[in-house]
């Protein structure tokens, strides 16, 4: 089976598709009693004229998507600009957010930030694409298809069924033929379950890997951070005929404060490797004041392999000792600087190092090299 964007809209598809268990609610409305929300039927009525913006990952939107829409996360750097691009802040026609569902906030928050930015006629369509696959089939993508197919949609007993308690998990994994494999992305393995042998196989690669069915005649077990990707990764195996497989039910984050059952991940390599004609560069850029300097010292002190820096926002101050808004308005301006690129997350903020500012390990080596092309292209030089 060859890999292509239409295997992905026939495998991957509708992952997290699923609707809340309160479909008549909107439980997060009146936490954001700031932002206007709009109905299926007004969005329907409004369509044409419509600014449409996709708040989500770039795989759930090619999961599925209302048709019309543009893909743009918030958590990105020039969330602003870009959506300046899209429609004038005075401009009459409607400017609608969507994310998953009812219960996911991205919507709201993306509508926030456009309000507070001065953008007029912002709402959030907070009913999600699940209700927009509903109401409006023609004017949706649902695994690669438009009219979108509501029974296509895995249900929330189908998933459960795969879901395993640690204890499970655990036993399973001892069995003969069965690989256990953590699909999390290296900024996220600050714990690992204490299990024997695990591959550490990120979700990207790993579905080459998957594609290719070099697998189907083994048992396995996979686990993600907090139990989300799993659900794009069962559409992709059901897709490929998997048939033996579980997921740990809640991910790492379920057993991570326990140290019976994970163990810290130590790197071998503690030194932080930088080039110092960018440090000199960094220093002598008079568009930084002393606060984005700090900012940056405790970046590069904390930097992980793959050159990120993942910071709880939840906490004030946290682990970094800086206030949170000077804090975000600091990796902002870096990354509008072309210094580090930045995504937010809920309470999550990831920054991603340029890797000649700060590379734990050795630098020169061909895996630096690769990370430095890769950080190039995503800045777009």
């Amino acid at each position: 089976m060859t890999r292509t964007l239409t295997v992905l809209g026939l495998a991957l598809l509708c992952a997290g598709l699923v609707l809340p268990a309160h479909a008549g609610d909107f439980p997060l409305r009146p936490y954001y009693p700031e932002v206007p929300v709009i109905t299926a039927g007004q969005l329907l009525a409004d369509y044409d004229d419509a600014v449409i913006v996709d708040t989500r990952s770039r795989l759930e939107y090619e999961v599925a998507h209302i048709n019309k829409a543009v893909l743009l996360p918030p958590g990105k750097g020039d969330f602003a600009r870009r959506l300046k691009a899209l429609r004038p802040k005075s401009a009459p026609e409607p400017l609608v957010f969507y994310c998953n569902d009812r219960t996911c906030p991205k919507s709201y928050q993306a509508a926030r930030l456009a309000l507070s930015q001065g953008f007029g006629h912002v709402y959030a369509y907070d009913g999600g694409i699940f209700d927009w696959i509903t109401a409006a089939p023609d004017r949706a993508t649902l695994m690669g298809e438009t009219p979108a197919r509501r029974e296509r949609v895995i249900s929330p007993k189908t998933l459960e069924r795969r879901l395993l308690s640690f204890e499970e998990f655990e036993r399973e994994a001892k069995k003969p033929n069965t690989l256990v494999i953590d699909i999390r992305d290296p900024f996220q393995r600050d714990v690992i379950p204490r299990l024997g042998h695990v591959r550490a196989i990120p979700l990207d690669p790993l579905l080459d890997l998957v594609t290719s069915r070099i697998w189907t005649e083994k048992r396995l077990l996979f686990f993600d951070a907090v139990g989300k990707q799993v659900l794009w990764l069962q559409y992709f195996l059901k897709a490929c005929d998997y048939f033996d497989y579980g997921f740990l039910d809640g991910g790492v984050r379920a057993i991570a404060g326990d140290p019976a059952l994970v163990r810290p991940v130590v790197e071998a390599d503690r030194t932080v490797a930088c080039d110092q004609d960018l440090l000199l560069r960094l220093s002598a850029d008079r568009r930084l004041n002393n606060a984005d300097r700090r900012v940056i010292s405790y970046l590069a002190a904390n930097v992980r392999s793959n050159n990120y820096v993942v910071i709880d926002m939840s906490r004030p101050g946290g682990d970094t000792g800086i206030d949170p808004a000077v804090l975000l308005d600091s990796v902002r301006k870096l990354s509008a600087l072309g210094y580090a690129a930045h995504s937010l997350m809920q309470d999550t903020l990831i920054v991603r190092m340029d890797p000649r500012l700060a590379w734990k390990g050795p630098s020169d080596t061909d895996l630096w090299k690769d990370k430095v092309r890769e950080f190039n292209t995503a800045m777009g030089r």
